[in-house]
């Protein structure tokens, strides 16, 4: 297997660690909550027994979504970009200005990362819970820890794209 070959297969094994599972869970993560949701509103409209814990289910459900997701965009870099003056400057300031963007992206990411794992870890020790529904706080906490730590890896994989500015 040649060395460009490997490089193909290898972008196709990121392809679908960072964007396509991250798009089905999620995908499956919506029609739960849609379903929860519907089902919900049924049982509080129809019969007057709303679901108690539905509304904590729902939020926990976008939160992990959204981080699911997020290593996705960032592998594909899909940030917002702010670009009105970047778009004017030479090539070589735009090199500069994406070195620093790619190194900072990687630090605060790590940087995040880590903390999410201080606060998983005080959670685990107080043996935290929700209120409504005694879920472990360490579940939804655990989503931030997940999605900085997937972005900086997907960061890290595609430096030189964040480098170069082509993705």
């Amino acid at each position: 297997m040649s060395a460009d070959q490997k490089q193909s297969k290898s972008r196709q094994i990121e392809e679908i660690v960072f964007v396509r599972v991250p798009h089905i869970v999620v995908g499956i993560l919506f029609f739960v909550a849609a379903a929860i949701n519907f089902i919900n509103v049924v049982g509080r409209y129809v019969f007057s027994e709303p679901i108690f814990w539905a509304e904590e289910v729902l939020i926990f459900i976008v939160i992990w979504a959204v981080f699911l997701v997020a290593g996705s965009i960032t592998y594909r870099g899909g940030h917002l970009n702010m670009d009105l003056v970047y778009s004017g400057m030479s090539p070589f300031w735009k090199r500069v200005i994406n070195i620093a963007i790619a190194l900072t992206l990687v630090a605060c990411t790590i940087f995040t990362a880590v903390q999410s794992w201080k606060v998983i870890a005080l959670h685990y020790r107080n043996h935290g819970v929700t209120a409504g529904t005694d879920i472990p706080l360490v579940i939804p906490h655990s989503a931030l820890l997940f999605g900085f730590t997937f972005m900086a890896l997907a960061a890290i994989l595609r430096i030189r794209s964040y480098i170069t500015g082509k993705f």
